[in-house]
């Protein structure tokens, strides 16, 4: 009986050395929401020191907003790359937006289409806008009205309704049923994170 509870205090000093959970922007989020803002923004600095992208994708919100903290936009995007260097949608879409007007950063349009069309990929809605968008004009990124039309559907179903739904009608009318439909089978065999 005693070795089992010798080998029970050692089983709960192995389980209490090691952590119960990776830091994630999960937890900082719950320490954030009890009001405890800087606690949880030192929280996401280990959490993103230790990798997680999203931990790193709210201190660049943190900082490019700066409600807790001072508004430091270089270390706003330092947090956006290391976050979108893991491929965080929300990460890439707004670095991409960055990039698109040249805010902190100097204005690179194919720069922004690359990022865009990655977190696009992702199944980011506002990505899937911005690059229809582009696509569409052909903007940063060699024009194809097919994929456009393709990346305005699929932001539609996604959230973005109101602005895709105008930009559906106007680009419909300067194609092809063919390649309507060719753009619905795209959107249709669409899979975040495999197209």
């Amino acid at each position: 009986m005693k070795t089992l509870c010798i080998t029970s205090i050692f089983t709960a000093c192995i389980a209490l050395a090691t952590p119960a959970f990776a830091l994630s922007e999960r937890e900082g989020q719950d320490i954030y929401q009890r009001g405890l803002y800087l606690e949880a923004i030192e929280y996401w600095k280990k959490a993103a020191a230790a990798g997680d992208a999203g931990s790193a994708y709210r201190l660049s919100e943190e900082y490019f907003d700066a409600k807790i903290v001072g508004r430091d936009i270089e270390l706003a995007i330092r947090y956006l790359m290391q976050a979108a260097e893991k491929d965080e949608p929300r990460a890439l879409t707004d670095l991409a937006s960055m990039y698109d007007y040249g805010t902190g950063v100097a204005q690179d349009r194919a720069r922004a289409a690359e990022l865009y069309l990655r977190a696009a990929k992702l199944g980011m809605p506002a990505a899937m806008f911005n690059i229809a968008s582009m696509l569409e004009t052909g903007e940063g990124v060699a024009q194809d009205k097919i994929e456009a039309y393709k990346f305005y559907l699929l932001s539609r179903e996604l959230g973005f309704a109101p602005f895709a739904r105008k930009a559906l009608e106007e680009l419909g009318n300067e194609m092809s049923p063919e390649q309507v439909a060719a753009a619905e089978s795209r959107a249709d065999n669409f899979i975040p994170g495999l197209n």
